[in-house]
């Protein structure tokens, strides 16, 4: 069982189901502190991972005591979990509705995928391949308002990265705690005079600080070169050089993240996500959340890159945040 920052050996013990004799249930007693979620799998033989929550059991209070409240588990965030599968969540997965010159829509699918395995040769000859990604982005907009429902834009974005998680020993004390690194392709998929695309050469590295009451604050800058931009060579005076990114909350319970684009030219554009937990959560990120999105400035569609957007509110639910 793996937890918390521990993995230890914890033995089952089998205990016949009085109802179904062919039934058997297995339980262990977790030590102090293994709370939260847990990543469970069999000792000495391949086998697939479960999840498991944990949560303390609440003590019984002494008589002379004021009655203890139930103590919930808190879950950190963390963008690089233990033992991450090799299909996993990348960015942040959406369907909100809003108003911007009607109704409309606006969507985001997102996955990564870790290329090789832990006991594939190329790792085995080269370690770092085992952290190296190919991730896929889509995000759409979609104009519900008009006669024939289209969709305004798509952003495609697939990329090839490598990340990993920085040795607490082996760094300095500014140094990020986890790092990414790589090449990105964003285009729209049109042609003529509505074509844009770009190739980018990006370095993200990750400071978390935990705090007391549960909560993690994640700073994540995405720093980006670009490589092609001759469908749109200005984009840079609206987008920048940087996405600034925060993000602030616990796994069960609100988080709020915000993202801001400076261009060189003086234009902004800037994005907030509020979303809280609406079911248990099935993975790390992953479960159902009540979404909210505010949006203004410069660049939320590629195909709008230079057009200012005024201020929308959208509302709707997330299945990854």
């Amino acid at each position: 069982v793996a937890g918390q920052g521990q993995e230890m050996v914890l033995t089952l013990h089998a205990r016949q189901d009085a109802e179904n004799p062919l039934r058997r249930t297995y339980a262990c007693r977790l030590p102090p502190g293994m709370e939260g979620l847990l990543r469970g799998r069999l000792d000495g033989m391949d086998s697939n991972q479960i999840l498991l929550m944990a949560a303390a059991r609440e003590e019984p209070a002494a008589a002379s005591d004021t009655p203890q409240e139930n103590r919930t588990a808190t879950i950190h965030l963390d963008p690089i979990p233990d033992d991450e599968p090799a299909l996993s969540a990348n960015e942040p997965m959406y369907f909100v509705l809003g108003a911007s010159n009607g109704l409309d829509a606006r969507f985001q699918l997102s996955f990564k995928y870790r290329i090789f395995d832990e006991t594939s040769y190329p790792v085995r000859t080269i370690p770092a391949l085992g952290k190296l990604y190919f991730a896929y982005t889509q995000t759409s907009l979609w104009d519900l308002a008009g006669d024939s429902k289209p969709f305004r834009d798509t952003s495609f974005r697939p990329s090839l990265f490598w990340q990993g998680q920085l040795e607490a020993a082996s760094r300095h004390p500014w140094a990020p705690d986890y790092l990414r690194a790589g090449l990105e392709h964003e285009s729209n998929g049109k042609d003529g005079l509505n074509s844009r695309s770009m190739n980018t050469l990006f370095l993200q590295p990750v400071w978390r600080s935990d705090f007391a009451d549960g909560r993690t604050l994640l700073f994540s800058p995405k720093v980006y070169a670009y490589l092609d931009r001759k469908d749109n060579p200005d984009i840079a005076d609206y987008r920048g050089y940087a996405d600034w990114n925060l993000r602030y909350g616990n796994e069960n319970g609100w988080v709020a993240s915000a993202q801001l684009r400076h261009g060189s030219a003086g234009k902004n554009g800037g994005q907030i996500d509020l979303s809280w937990p609406l079911r248990e959560a099935l993975f790390a990120r992953t479960g159902g959340f009540l979404h909210l999105q505010l949006f203004s400035g410069y660049g939320e569609t590629l195909l709008d890159y230079n057009q200012r957007q005024e201020t929308t509110l959208r509302i709707g639910f997330s299945i990854v945040r």
